[in-house]
């Protein structure tokens, strides 16, 4: 994982090659980040030749990305990518597993319960295995999503899945409403 002075550093480039001119204080302020904190980075940012510092009022100093700045928000951006594409094999990777694991035979039609980041994943995966998705369902999110209307939890039979993949937890309650032809699997990790 990136470490908080790298995701820091990170930000305030970011912020300077949007062509804000911020203070210490409305990035303080913008990142959640103490105004020391800021001022360290700025600081240590400067020092290496990414930051120009220009001005002699402290209380009105202006922060300029310089071009090895840039080059350095690309790098750090790069990182921060290839770390966490790595994580995203790794879940999609037990996704497929659990999904891999049920046991369909012939019966493909499957909804996915839970708006979520999982829920994502579960969708590209069942593409992948040629599982039909009949309906996203989600009790709290009424929504489209890839193109289906997200629908509550009563209105599932309209649908006829054989299984229902729960990216999120399903209230105990929701689940004694769902018939018993169709079968309920939590593919939560």
């Amino acid at each position: 994982m990136a470490n908080q002075e790298e995701i820091t550093q990170y930000n305030i480039l970011q912020s300077l090659e949007n062509g804000e001119q911020p203070s210490q204080r409305q990035l303080s302020s913008q990142l959640g980040i103490n105004v020391a904190s800021i001022n360290f980075a700025l600081k240590k940012l400067t020092k290496r030749g990414f930051v120009k510092m220009l001005g002699a009022n402290p209380r009105r100093m202006q922060y300029i990305l310089t071009p090895k700045g840039i080059a350095e928000k690309t790098q750090l951006a790069y990182k921060f990518f290839d770390r966490n594409f790595h994580f995203y094999k790794a879940v999609r990777k037990d996704v497929e597993d659990k999904i891999g694991s049920i046991q369909f035979n012939d019966k493909k039609r499957v909804a996915l319960y839970g708006v979520t980041d999982l829920m994502e994943l579960a969708y590209l995966v069942i593409q992948d295995k040629e599982l039909e998705l009949v309906a996203i369902v989600d009790d709290e999110a009424k929504i489209r999503i890839f193109g289906y209307h997200v629908v509550g939890t009563e209105e599932i039979n309209n649908y006829s899945p054989n299984f229902l993949l729960l990216t999120k937890e399903l209230d105990t309650e929701k689940v004694k409403q769902i018939p018993d032809c169709i079968k309920v699997v939590d593919i939560r990790i």
